[in-house]
């Protein structure tokens, strides 16, 4: 079994502002490429923070060309890059998670088990195929979707080496989310990997602590609080952890 680097990028968003925002995703992406990342997945609506009264203002077009520096990125250091921003399909907004691959490819998922006041805003989306490669193929959920056991079952059944989820959760619901995607792992034979934010955004306090679940279930490495990328690397068959904090920090 192939060597496999994948990390959680623990970040900081600042409310509506896209373009410091890349700027800080940028960030993040260098010093995972320091760290020979193969795989980077921020957290749920990053490019914009958990902002729902603006995100028909700032939904974005697939081919916005202010993104154009992921695809570039991706292709630079050899890395996917899962980002999570409002996306602009025709007449609907969908709270997606936008993927740059390493060959130029680029999809979007978008949420499928909306959560309160989201409703109002987005449309519901629709599973989206697996990505990777042989022993490395992911499938994502973002936030809410984690509840839904049927969303990480589709996951495995469909081949997932990892079950990838970028989220928004606070300490209230910290441990039984934690709980339910260790019991997928376990359930499915899956690695789990959760990319919380590191800043309080919208009406929510983040409880940081991104994490990732080795396909039996047990947890390999949990982060703490404060802008941080939580790395998981598998040799063989055998999963280790490592925590950064983020070399440039700034300020919220």
């Amino acid at each position: 079994m192939s060597g496999w680097n994948i990390a959680a990028a623990q970040s900081g968003s600042r409310a509506g502002n896209i373009t410091w925002n890349i700027e800080h995703h940028l960030a993040f992406i260098r010093q995972a490429a320091e760290l020979n990342v193969d795989l980077l997945v921020f957290p749920e609506l990053s490019l914009t923070g958990y902002e729902l009264p603006l995100m028909v203002e700032l939904a974005m077009a697939a081919d916005d060309p202010r993104l154009q520096v992921f695809a570039d990125a991706a292709q630079q250091y050899g890395m996917s890059i899962c980002v999570g921003l409002p996306l602009k399909n025709q007449q609907d907004v969908m709270l997606s998670a936008a993927t740059f691959l390493a060959d130029g490819t680029r999809f979007a998922y978008s949420k499928r088990n909306l959560f309160g006041d989201e409703r109002q805003i987005f449309s519901q989306g629709s599973p989206v195929p697996m990505f990777g490669q042989p022993q490395q193929n992911v499938v994502l959920a973002i936030c809410a979707d984690i509840s839904v056991e049927q969303f990480a079952r589709d996951a495995a059944q469909q081949g997932a080496d990892l079950y990838a989820t970028s989220v928004l959760v606070s300490e209230k619901g910290y441990e039984a989310d934690c709980a339910l995607l260790a019991r997928w792992s376990e359930t499915y034979q899956m690695a789990v990997l959760m990319a919380n934010h590191a800043w309080p955004t919208g009406a929510y306090v983040s409880a940081g602590k991104s994490a990732f679940w080795s396909p039996d279930g047990q947890q390999v490495v949990r982060g703490g609080d404060g802008e941080q990328l939580i790395i998981a690397r598998r040799r063989g068959s055998q999963w280790h952890g490592e925590v950064h904090a983020l070399h440039a920090t700034a300020e919220r």
